[in-house]
């Protein structure tokens, strides 16, 4: 027999009676010959998205022992359950019977909010005004944009002089050659 940890996901009508809960899990572990170590309420949660009619879950977080063979048929009763939504089975060996019981006694995650996932209300990329936040990789993307530079063109930029600009001349470049009248031909 192998220790195992079961989530399961109940229908959300069953929320205010936990007994009800606590039999049908039993019942479908006890079909499986598991013996249950321990179970917990982790409360009822909205889902990410709908399963069946269902926009809402109740989260139950239980551990026991089985046999592997036995868990075929335990997935299969969660199947055939209608007030079992979801399971998930995980495989728990070097978890101790200490391990098991603070996991059990610890409070369950907060959801997450939309203001925190990512880092405020707006994201880590601020408001519609607000600061983008450090951005290496501008010049990365083709060249100096508007005056800022980036990593790639500070590659490209002669070397910077001891002199002031005002000292320096421009590079003398040849004059162009006048243009010849018009009419005339050369003959060559």
């Amino acid at each position: 027999m192998k220790v195992y940890e079961g989530m399961f996901l109940m229908d959300p009508a069953l929320s205010s009676d936990w007994p009800a809960v606590e039999t049908e899990v039993n019942r479908v572990l006890k079909r499986a010959s598991a013996e249950i170590i321990g179970m917990r309420n982790w409360d009822e949660r909205k889902l990410s998205y709908p399963i069946g009619r269902h926009k809402r879950g109740l989260y139950v977080l239980s551990y026991f022992r089985a046999s592997p063979e036995k868990l075929g048929d335990l997935e299969r009763d969660v199947q055939l359950s209608e007030q079992v939504l979801r399971a998930l089975f995980l495989r728990r060996e070097k978890m101790t019977e200490e391990q098991i019981a603070k996991s059990l006694a610890a409070e369950p995650p907060k959801p997450p909010s939309r203001y925190d996932d990512r880092g405020g209300r707006f994201g880590e990329r601020g408001g519609r005004f607000g600061d983008r936040g450090d951005r290496q990789d501008r010049g990365a993307r083709g060249g100096d944009r508007g005056g800022r530079s980036g990593p790639r063109d500070a590659e490209n930029r002669p070397p910077a002089s001891d002199k002031p600009a005002a000292d320096q001349k421009a590079p003398e470049t040849p004059a162009p050659e006048p243009a010849a009248p018009a009419g005339s031909e050369s003959q060559e």
